[in-house]
């Protein structure tokens, strides 16, 4: 057969095609194999490391936080297991449909799991984010039991932060907040206590004592993410140290069942070793509310209360002293010679300054009659005071209850401790540019005017007065009691003769605190009233009201009282400030002797022959054996 020659045409058209297809062919598996050597030769250890970061995962292992003991071991802070309910986007297919069934299943708003998502955007997808914080334990086995219908969900157990008596002791103890950074993200050596720390009172005092150092391991998981299997050595968490403090609860629960529904605060120390045996502060809140991060609700509820119950009052609050300055004015007078035990001075229930029209009142509008320093602490009669301190004059005032800690910081270790204020002549020129006026001697005498301190500063003063000039500063932890004691340079003759003016006050007729009186137990202490409002502004806001009517609850003085025993020999001293609660007397003295008659009876009367009862149930047993528990 003769081809024709346009067939020859055609099978070079065919050839050419052929040759072009397998060039075409030739040039994409060229490209292939060279990426495919790209991928495998040339960056092979670079993508392999990404395969493996997508099926090897870091799983933290938390360390426990230190628990917080009683000096009798009762427990106030622990670690309670939380479960934590956890998305990781990489190991799920349909993320909507997961959240929704998440939702449904769990009984959580789709709109707050989507929201947690939104906030973790920028998170790389194979990092957990954490979609509730303290799953409910009923939650989290249901999830456990039907793991396959929630791709990339898991629950895992976390250490969570516990206060097993709520409120108790609160602005003492103080409470936890979490790290807001990614644990992945921070440095190994702050990689501690699952992201806890100490945000307040102990827990951050002593937070870096208390913090232990959290451990981990790699694990291979599938692609739900669960664990297949382990790799390599694990690193054990180390926990953190547990903390023992001076406090004794049995006392603590005494002081704030007598201060049930007021505001103040109430502290007991032993004046021999500078323990605070019971600090609290009113009202109180619970840390456990903080411990997985506060909600809104509850923190306004928290800041917009006018009673400031985030307030430790104990060592922020700052009040007039009132009638117990007048232990300062007291020992002032002795060593200026402004007085000596024999002065007399006439109470007619005034006090006349010079170029001031109004006269100063004492508290008795009758007046005390003559009176010598025992009977003028006795019965506080704020005339012989005012003619005192006159005579000593405010720079020595100053001075000596500067020496009386009063106006410093007691170091006792707790944020946000307040000095308060010692005025003198410098002080008025440097802050008012005036002069000192002797009407406003008159009123530091008895303790008004611009003077303010804490609590716990007055119970330091009253602790250096039993001590004989001994001064304990204040201790938070057993280990710290008795060490590093200070001899104040006090006379004291002086200091013998105001403590027995104030063992006067309680068991002498005529004191102002004889409902304090025990048997077999000498009990020394001062009743005190801090000024709110002026007695002219009183007056006129009395002259207002209706016969039936009283003055309101803000317009009230504070009333305090102090004390101390067995006054020969102490070992317990206690204060209360009782706010807006009128006069000491009254309301601040039944505090303390509740306090005082529980020691005495508990504690002093059977220390040698009892042992230890208290109230409260310790439950500190394992972390570890909680987790195993956990899903049985």
């Amino acid at each position: 057969m003769k081809l024709n020659p346009l067939d020859f045409e055609e099978l070079d058209r065919i050839r050419i095609r052929l040759i072009i297809l397998g060039g075409v062919v030739i040039l994409i598996f060229s490209l292939l194999a060279s990426r495919l050597w790209y991928l495998q030769i040339s960056q092979g250890e670079k993508y392999l490391e990404f395969s493996q970061g997508n099926r090897i995962r870091l799983v933290p292992e938390p360390a426990l936080r230190g628990n917080i003991y009683d000096r009798n071991g009762v427990l106030l802070a622990e670690n309670r297991p939380a479960y934590q309910l956890l998305l990781i986007r990489e190991d799920t297919p349909n993320l909507e449909t997961t959240l929704h069934k998440v939702s449904e299943s769990l009984k959580i708003s789709y709109s707050a799991l989507q929201e947690k998502i939104d906030a973790n955007q920028d998170l790389a997808q194979f990092r957990p984010i954490i979609l509730e914080e303290d799953l409910e334990y009923e939650k989290a086995m249901h999830l456990e039991t039907f793991q396959d219908d929630f791709p990339g969900v898991s629950v895992v157990v976390r250490p969570r932060r516990f206060y097993p008596q709520k409120n108790f002791a609160s602005h003492l103890i103080g409470y936890v907040g979490i790290v807001q950074e990614d644990w992945s993200e921070l440095p190994a050596e702050k990689r501690s206590s699952s992201q806890i720390v100490g945000h307040s009172g102990v827990e951050l005092l002593e937070n870096d004592h208390m913090i232990g150092l959290d451990g981990g391991r790699q694990a291979e998981v599938d692609h739900m993410g669960r664990e297949l299997q382990v790799l390599g050595e694990p690193v054990p968490s180390v926990p953190g140290k547990n903390i023992t403090l001076s406090l004794d609860v049995r006392l603590q629960k005494v002081a704030t069942d007598a201060m049930k529904g007021e505001s103040g605060a109430v502290i007991v120390m032993n004046p021999k070793t500078g323990g605070i045996l019971a600090l609290a502060s009113f009202p109180d809140f619970d840390p456990n509310l903080f411990s997985g991060g506060i909600d809104p609700e509850n923190w306004k509820r928290l800041l917009e209360n006018p009673q400031h119950p985030m307030e430790n009052k104990a060592i922020q609050g700052l009040y007039a002293p009132g009638s117990i300055f007048k232990v300062v004015t007291a020992y002032a007078g002795l060593e200026k010679g402004a007085i000596t035990p024999e002065t007399e001075y006439v109470c007619n229930g005034f006090f006349h300054v010079k170029g001031r029209s109004e006269p100063f009142k004492c508290w008795k509008e009758t007046g005390h009659g003559r009176v010598k320093l025992h009977d003028a602490i006795k019965g506080s009669c704020n005339v012989f005071f005012y003619n005192t301190g006159m005579g000593a004059g405010v720079d020595e005032l100053h001075k000596y209850a500067s020496l009386f800690r009063l106006g410093k910081l007691t170091g006792v270790g707790l944020l946000n401790e307040k000095a308060g204020l010692i005025p003198s002549n410098s002080w008025k020129k440097r802050v008012f540019n005036e002069p000192w006026y002797g009407g406003e001697t008159t009123s530091m005498s008895i303790g008004q005017g611009y003077i303010i301190v804490t609590p716990l500063q007055v119970i330091n003063m009253i602790n250096i007065l039993a001590n004989d000039g001994m001064w304990m500063p204040p201790r938070l932890f057993l280990e710290d009691e008795g060490t590093a004691p200070q001899q104040i340079p006090l006379n004291k003759e002086y200091l013998s003769l105001i403590r027995k003016g104030m063992v006067a006050v309680v068991n002498e007729a005529g004191g102002t605190a004889r409902k304090v009186q025990f048997e077999e137990f000498t009990v020394a202490g001062k009743t005190a009233t801090s000024q709110v409002i002026s007695h002219k502004t009183r007056e006129t806001l009395e002259e207002e009201l209706e016969e039936e009517e009283k003055l309101k609850k803000e317009f009230q003085n504070h009333a305090w009282f102090v004390a101390f025993g067995p006054a020969e020999d102490p070992e317990i001293s206690v204060i209360a400030l009782v706010e807006h609660g009128g006069g000491g007397s009254r309301v601040a003295a039944p505090v303390v002797r509740k306090i005082l008659s529980y020691y005495i009876d508990n504690i002093y009367k059977p220390k040698s022959k009892k042992t230890v009862q208290t109230n409260f149930e310790s439950k500190n047993f394992k972390f570890r054996t909680r987790l195993q528990m956990a899903f049985n």
